[in-house]
């Protein structure tokens, strides 16, 4: 009896020292950097409904088994699972058929969380609150993600969060690129002034840049159609078409404030003088590329991360010791600026209010945004394979199988990074052969930043239907543009008519909206 005693004593004290050690070990896994792992030792499942952005490595993605979801997994200690739809109008369709069969995922992207995709979403509870979940695991998050953004309306509204921000890359990218040698070649500085552009311009038409014989296939402005890159020369007279100024009580957009009539002016005069491309009406945007590469563009409109994919000297055609620098917008009388102050809001990801996950999600993002092992996998990827460690520093080649073909960097530096498009950050910079031109590139960018009072203004009713009443393609700017600058119309005339127009067709209705968000917003009676 009491050797029986003496076997259950010893077989419950075995036990317990087995629990004891297993504890010790979960406690010391715990601390390995799996921060995913429960107390049972699995490892909490999230997963994403994401677009594929266009990069080919995301198109051609068949499953969870792929070595970047697996890296991200083991890092992390979440098994994570991503899906990837369509782009652009694509992705639209394919989530408005998602949310309406209620198919999610944990997380989901979308363009805001009043986008048309999922109508009455927020009111309807169709997404969660994330407040007190960012408060309570997510300060990470909110220490990374600038206030701006999550004000923005595309992300809370009514002081509570629905959304987590991911952002650009940096507040501003696009800039002025000109052709250096160019400049070299005829002893000139950089242009700063609409005097020196139109100096610049001159030269190009006149002095047959590109050598081939002909000096009338070479233009000062290379423009693209529905001048889509290529919006300049407003702002420099004082109000650019697509933004919003606060005059005489209203809020107004700035197309049809007098002052564009002094932009029309200048541009009238750059397409008489052979300054600009003739077929800027017309010309798309692989002709548009094409046409820069085969030396007909001395000055173009672009953003700094498209250097390496669009204008590296090596893709030039037949042109010889090619280089470009990147510059801030031209100084006008009344002001500068190519970028409108903006939210920083490329998407936003959603927690569906049925997902169960919303905590792990929280976890799992603040984790990705602030740990050194993630920004290391963000930036480069899976040591061995898309980089490598010499003497402690990172060697990474863009040029690489690894990372070049399918567009496999995009796939870890934009498609499945947790906060921002990452292209630009610091540690991808360090590493780039380009980075002295980048960061100049960066900087010229961030310094055409202008103010906008519109940045938070939702969409306006008025306009929601009516879309000849924007900037772009098929509106009534853009035709009264075209007939001004070609001698078709009177310039007066021509821009009379068509403010006219444009409050008649609904723009009067989208100004009264406009102005009653503003004086709310401002507190002004």
């Amino acid at each position: 009896m009491c050797m029986e005693r003496r076997k259950v004593k010893s077989a419950g004290l075995f036990m317990a020292s087995l629990l004891l050690a297993s504890g010790l070990l979960a406690a010391c896994s715990s601390k390995s950097g799996e921060e995913g792992k429960t107390d049972s030792g699995a490892k909490p499942s999230i997963k994403f409904l994401l677009s594929h952005t266009l990069a080919k490595y995301a198109m051609q993605y068949k499953s969870d088994d792929d070595m970047y979801t697996k890296e991200l997994s083991r890092l992390s200690g979440y098994d994570l699972h991503f899906e990837f739809l369509g782009h652009g109008t694509d992705f639209t369709q394919q989530m408005t058929v998602r949310f309406a069969s209620k198919d999610m995922a944990d997380v989901v992207r979308t363009d805001s969380i009043l986008s048309s995709m999922h109508p009455g979403a927020v009111e309807q509870g169709v997404f969660t609150d994330l407040t007190p979940l960012i408060e309570k695991y997510g300060q990470n998050l909110k220490k990374k993600i600038p206030q701006s953004a999550w004000d923005s309306p595309k992300v809370s509204k009514d002081g509570k969060i629905y959304g987590i921000p991911y952002l650009s890359a940096v507040p501003a990218y696009r800039v002025i690129y000109i052709r250096q040698d160019w400049l070299d070649k005829l002893n000139m500085p950089q242009p700063k002034t609409l005097d020196d552009y139109l100096k610049f311009f001159e030269a190009v038409k006149t002095q047959d840049m590109n050598g081939n014989g002909d000096p009338n296939d070479e233009y000062g402005f290379y423009v693209r159609e529905n001048l889509d890159y290529s919006d300049l020369f407003f702002k420099e007279f004082g109000v650019h078409p697509g933004e919003w100024v606060y005059r005489d009580g209203q809020f107004q957009p700035g197309m049809i404030q007098p002052e564009i009539k002094e932009g029309l002016k200048f541009w009238k005069n750059l397409y008489e003088k052979g300054y600009v491309n003739s077929n800027l009406f017309t010309n798309k945007s692989a002709d548009w590329r094409a046409g820069i590469k085969q030396g007909k563009g001395g000055m173009w409109m672009h953003d700094v991360p498209n250097y390496a994919e669009d204008w590296q000297p090596s893709l030039f055609v037949n042109e010889k010791n090619v280089k470009v620098a990147m510059l801030e917008g031209p100084e006008g009388p009344k002001g500068k600026g190519l970028t409108p102050e903006n939210d920083q809001v490329n998407y936003v990801r959603v927690v569906p209010s049925s997902s169960k996950n919303a905590e792990n999600v929280i976890k799992f993002l603040d984790w990705a945004v602030s740990n050194e092992a993630a920004e290391k996998f963000f930036a480069y990827g899976i040591e061995g394979h898309n980089y490598k460690l010499e003497n402690g520093k990172v060697k990474f080649d863009a040029t690489a199988k690894e990372n070049l073909e399918n567009d496999a960097s995009q796939q870890f530096r934009t498609v499945i990074s947790m906060l921002k498009d990452g292209r630009l950050e610091p540690l991808v910079l360090e590493v780039d052969p380009n980075a002295e031109l980048l960061k100049n590139g960066l900087k010229a960018a961030n310094n055409s930043i202008y103010k906008n009072e519109a940045m938070y203004m939702p969409n306006l009713e008025a306009l929601t239907t009516r879309p000849e009443l924007g900037i772009g393609s098929g509106t009534l700017f853009l035709d009264m543009f075209a007939k001004v600058i070609t001698g078709k119309l009177d310039l007066d005339t021509g821009f009379e008519n068509f403010v006219a127009e444009w409050k008649k067709r609904g723009g009067d209705q989208a100004i009264k909206e406009a102005t009653e968000w503003y004086k709310k917003k401002n507190n002004i009676k």
